[in-house]
């Protein structure tokens, strides 16, 4: 079984030294140039100071092998997520125990924090993002063009809602047409 730990400089490094090759090609698109592990590793220590957490997965046998971590947005109640992760085939199993671990946890911890909502983006041509964020409980929004090095990359806006929270009634979007959302 995975385990959850407080971030730690050299598991984090450890993570972000070897990373799946979808998620450095997710973050270089973010970036919109080529980077580095270095330089992933110290945005990464760079944000903790603004992140409501930052954790560490750890396979039962005490290896590294995800990143994750949630971000106050500036809207109240709104968070947003962000996880990466080594190598998805050698660490399917683990990623799955994540997957269900937040799953499970994400409704509790909401209601500690006062989060409403949890936001993911992911890089439309990764091959594993949607169906983990489906598998915790994310619904997709909104495909949303104009990004990496040229503006041809896409990001997929994800959104999990507490399940105390009703959907917002199409009433409540006055001014709208159907053709704005």
């Amino acid at each position: 079984m995975i385990t959850v730990r407080p971030y730690e400089d050299y598991a984090a490094h450890a993570v972000l030294s070897r990373l799946d090759p979808a998620d450095l090609l997710e973050a270089e698109v973010t970036r919109g140039r080529a980077t580095s592990a270095l330089e992933l590793f110290a945005d990464w220590r760079a944000m903790n100071s603004a992140r409501m957490e930052s954790w560490v997965l750890v396979t039962g046998a005490g290896e590294p092998f995800a990143l994750l971590g949630l971000v106050h947005t500036g809207q109240a109640g709104v968070a947003a997520a962000a996880l990466l992760a080594r190598d998805h085939r050698r660490f399917r199993w683990a990623l799955a125990q994540a997957a269900v671990l937040i799953r499970r946890r994400l409704p509790e911890y909401a209601a500690e924090t006062g989060v409403r909502r949890v936001e993911a983006r992911a890089w439309g041509g990764h091959p594993t993002a949607c169906d983990l964020l489906f598998s915790i409980g994310f619904d997709a929004e909104a495909i949303m063009h104009g990004f990496g090095p040229d503006g041809r990359d896409a990001f997929v806006q994800y959104a999990w809602i507490a399940p105390h929270i009703a959907a917002c009634p199409d009433t409540q979007l006055k001014g709208l047409s159907a053709c704005a959302l």
